[in-house]
């Protein structure tokens, strides 16, 4: 009789065992190591996504730049961006109102009185290391405070220069209410021409504004 003879199967080697198993954990890493590198891009895309709200213009800084100039401002609704440090999103309310008030000529107050608008009237002395005050033209002393609001114009050079701008308009403030004071009497400041007194407050404003403006 013919027998047909067949070469049975080595048997698997340790070895071999190791290398497989190897090889499927070097595959279910770079599944995981695929998953966690998607999972960052979505977070790195979503980091980007910002909203600016009504009323409000926002401007992207890339490397400290705007992208664009004025006319790249961006307004209400959902924008992207590059996350930080390559981009920076500057959001200025320039709808709405800005306000500025000058106490440097009024008694002192506790923030508290302020908020509840109950303010003591003030004392029958000064304390100058507390109160503040104007002298007027006839070298009284007297007590004024005044209150601006202002829209923002020009949102590029406010977002580089908002501290500065900031403390532009509250010293200009000041200025013309020391300077409206010292031109009145004390009678025409408080009793006689009071609305004199504010259009030379608002007038002395203009004048500081324009040499802003042209600065």
């Amino acid at each position: 009789d013919e027998h047909q003879h067949h070469n049975a199967p080595a048997p698997e080697t340790p070895v071999d065992a190791s290398s497989q198993a190897l090889a499927e954990a070097l595959r279910s890493s770079f599944v995981i190591v695929k998953f966690v590198m998607a999972a960052l891009v979505i977070v790195f895309i979503g980091s980007g996504v910002f909203t600016v709200p009504p009323q409000e213009v926002a401007i992207v800084l890339r490397f400290g730049k705007p992208l664009g100039g004025e006319g790249q401002l961006l307004g209400p609704g959902l924008h992207w961006a590059f996350p930080a440090p390559i981009d920076e999103v500057k959001k200025l309310p320039v709808g709405e109102i800005q306000t500025v008030t000058s106490t440097v000529g009024w008694y002192a107050v506790t923030p508290a009185q302020e908020l509840a608008k109950a303010e003591p009237p003030p004392g029958e002395s000064l304390n100058p290391a507390v109160d503040g005050f104007t002298l007027t033209a006839d070298g009284n002393i007297i007590h004024a405070r005044a209150t601006l609001r202002y829209r923002i114009q020009n949102a590029v050079d406010y977002a580089f220069n908002f501290a500065t701008a900031t403390n532009l308009v509250q010293n200009a403030l000041n200025n013309a209410l020391f300077h409206a004071s010292a031109r009145f009497t004390v009678d025409r400041a408080l009793r006689h021409d009071r609305a004199g007194f504010k259009e030379a407050v608002e007038q002395r404003l203009d004048r500081k504004s324009t040499r802003l403006n042209s600065s």
